[in-house]
Parts: structure tokens; sequence; C-alpha cells
């Protein structure tokens, strides 16, 4: 992984980090599962809760805490082994990253 030492708001979409830190959890396979785990709880409790789709937020919220170590830990895990300190504000773009990548993944895997 990188040897950067810290993440920067201003770099952060900029220098292809995002890329970098999508593509470091899809190449450890047992952190890659457990974000595709979250994701599928997550497409779960919206089919469960709210099949039009219409809360979508709601669900969003509960979903990441039903599994552990949750999404946010795992993207601060992720984050700071490879850039050490990561703002707070920038966990949540990565979170989103991940779950959103995961998501592609699983669609094309049905």
């Amino acid at each position: 992984m990188g040897e950067i030492r810290h993440l920067s708001h201003r770099d952060f979409s900029r220098n292809g980090h995002l890329e970098r830190i999508v593509a470091a959890a899809k190449a450890d396979a047992g952190f890659w599962l457990m974000v595709k785990e979250r994701e599928m709880e997550r497409q779960a409790m919206r089919a469960v809760f709210d099949p039009a789709g219409s809360g979508q937020n709601e669900i969003d919220k509960l979903a990441p805490a039903r599994l552990t170590p949750t999404i946010a830990e795992l993207a601060d895990d992720l984050v700071s082994r490879m850039f050490g300190i990561c703002p707070p504000e920038m966990l949540t773009i990565v979170e989103q990253a991940l779950l959103d990548t995961a998501r592609v993944e699983l669609s094309v895997v049905k």
C-alpha cells in the first residue's frame, strides 16, 4: 500500500486516492468480502422495509450497524493503513465508494 502520510481534502479526488483505496480494498479478499456483506445487508433491509425505495436514507442508517465491524470501521482501518490520519468527512466518501463498488459487483453476479 501507499506510503502517503496524510490524506488532504483538496487532493482527495484529483490524485486518484479514492480509486487507490477501492483497489486496495478489492485486493484484500477478506476485507472485500466484509464490504460486500455490508452491501448485501443494506440491500436486504431495503427490500424488506422499503420495497418502493422511498426512504433509502433511513434504511442506510440502520443497515451498517447490524454487522461488525461496521462499514465505517472497515473504511477507517483501510484508510488509516494507507494514508495515516484521515478527516472524518473523507471517511464518509470512502464508505460510499466502497459500498457503490460492491453494489455494482454484486449486481453483475446476479
